[in-house]
């Protein structure tokens, strides 16, 4: 399930996404900058956090629904205590519960928020 990069590893990240093409595309990106990813997909994808023990960081997509976006905290705090980026869309708000939210409209952005997160 964990998919990471030869040679480099830069901690264990978590991708809930709503869109499956969107999903592959952060995970394809993740894993070139060296972090190990769990990309995870839909309501399935919110019940599969159940089984993952622990990670350094929960990326949430702009395109999950609020409702799956706080299940899937819900779970998330039940077995971790690593911080969330909530990925945001112009105008839309984080959730209260969301540590970090970004609108993030290139791969830089995105790359250099989850960077500047887990390495300060």
């Amino acid at each position: 399930m964990q998919e990471t990069s030869r040679g480099r590893y830069f901690g264990t990240v978590i991708c809930l996404s709503w869109v499956p093409v969107l999903a592959e595309t952060r995970k394809r990106l993740l894993i070139a900058d060296g972090y190990a990813v769990v990309s995870l997909v839909g309501l399935q994808g919110i019940n599969e956090l159940e089984k993952i023990d622990d990670a350094n960081l929960l990326i949430l997509a702009h395109s999950l629904p609020r409702d799956p976006k706080r299940r899937a905290l819900e779970i998330f705090r039940q077995r971790s205590r690593s911080p969330v980026l909530s990925l945001l869309l112009p105008h839309q708000f984080k959730l209260p519960e969301v540590d970090y939210g970004i609108e993030a409209s290139s791969p830089r952005e995105f790359l250099g928020a989850v960077k500047n997160i887990l390495h300060p």
